[in-house]
């Protein structure tokens, strides 16, 4: 655990919408789109070189089947993910992080990238007013609302 670092903090990782094997499914405090989320490990780690073999299996195993969920939840018909490593790749905290992002056809205006939108958001600061930030009471009920359909999906009550 890095007292520093926000995915570490006990708070972040309460609020899980999903947990396995030690990785958390978190949604994103600043989303690009709906459903946003992003997949943790437990333990502080910045690198996916940081992994074993075993948890690497383990890690994407997680992040498929939160994927699939977060597909169906949200009506997606697609996915993005991004794992940035190190600071030149855009990784803005260095805690290892794949974001999910589920897509739509027309989700985002004629032009516009969602990487570019992952970029910019991870260059601007927490505190910055251009950057778009749920609330912590906005980001706790989309927490335990998919929680509570997290829990659902697992047990094939899903729809």
């Amino acid at each position: 655990m890095n007292k520093n670092c926000p995915f570490c903090k006990p708070e972040t990782q309460n609020l899980a919408f999903a947990d396995e094997n030690g990785y958390y499914a978190i949604y994103n405090l600043s989303p690009i789109l709906p459903g946003h989320s992003m997949i943790i490990p437990g333990r502080h780690c910045s690198s996916l070189f940081d992994l074993s073999e075993e948890e690497i299996s383990l890690f994407f195993s997680f992040a498929r089947r939160v994927t699939a969920f977060l597909a169906e939840a949200y009506e997606a018909e697609a996915y993005d993910w991004s794992l940035q490593e190190g600071e030149p790749a855009g990784q803005s905290i260095e805690h290892l992080h794949l974001h999910i992002i589920p897509r739509k056809p027309g989700d985002l205006p004629e032009g516009e990238e969602w990487y570019g939108k992952l970029q910019q958001q991870s260059s601007q600061a927490i505190d910055d007013p251009k950057r778009a930030i749920l609330s912590m009471t906005e980001y706790r009920d989309i927490s335990l609302k998919l929680r509570k359909k997290w829990k659902q999906y697992k047990s094939g009550e899903a729809k």
